[in-house]
């Protein structure tokens, strides 16, 4: 096997501490916060450690506020006066951009790991819940979200 070959098989199974699946970065201004998804070497495939790096880097966004069920029945025009409260001095965001390493956006869901939890459909449940939580999340962020995808 050439030593090219095995050094890309090499970094394909290399796992990156959470901190670094996604990095957030912010304009200068403060006005636009990009997300970008940092696993190249597996495609950018949505691992669960991605999945929560991602989640954890979407709730930082707004960090006071909870973007669970219960503002989906709040007025939008509250919701937004209380997202600018809740930056207080601080620049509120306006946009979210994501966005992801390397020339593949997404492949999609790691399917080694339903073949890691054999199949266990309560495993299996578990993963896409947190994709769920990480998708109503992006809907719900007052910030208007935008994917680059090359």
């Amino acid at each position: 096997m050439s030593t090219n070959r095995l050094s890309q098989l090499r970094n394909h199974l290399t796992t990156h501490p959470s901190s670094d699946l996604v990095i957030k970065s912010q304009s200068a201004d403060g006005k636009v916060v990009t997300l970008t998804i940092n696993n190249a070497a597996r495609a950018n495939c949505l691992s669960t450690p991605v999945l929560q790096a991602l989640l954890d880097s979407l709730k930082s966004i707004n960090p006071e506020i909870t973007l669970d069920s219960s503002i989906d029945k709040e007025d939008p025009i509250q919701f937004a006066e209380r997202v600018v409260r809740s930056h207080g001095e601080h620049v509120v965001p306006r946009v979210v951009i994501i966005k992801s390493a390397g020339d593949i956006f997404s492949s999609g869901h790691d399917l080694r790991e339903f073949k890691n939890v054999n199949f266990d459909f309560t495993a299996i449940q578990k993963i896409f819940e947190l994709c769920n939580n990480v998708m109503l999340t992006i809907r719900r962020l007052p910030q208007i979200v935008i994917s680059q995808v090359l």
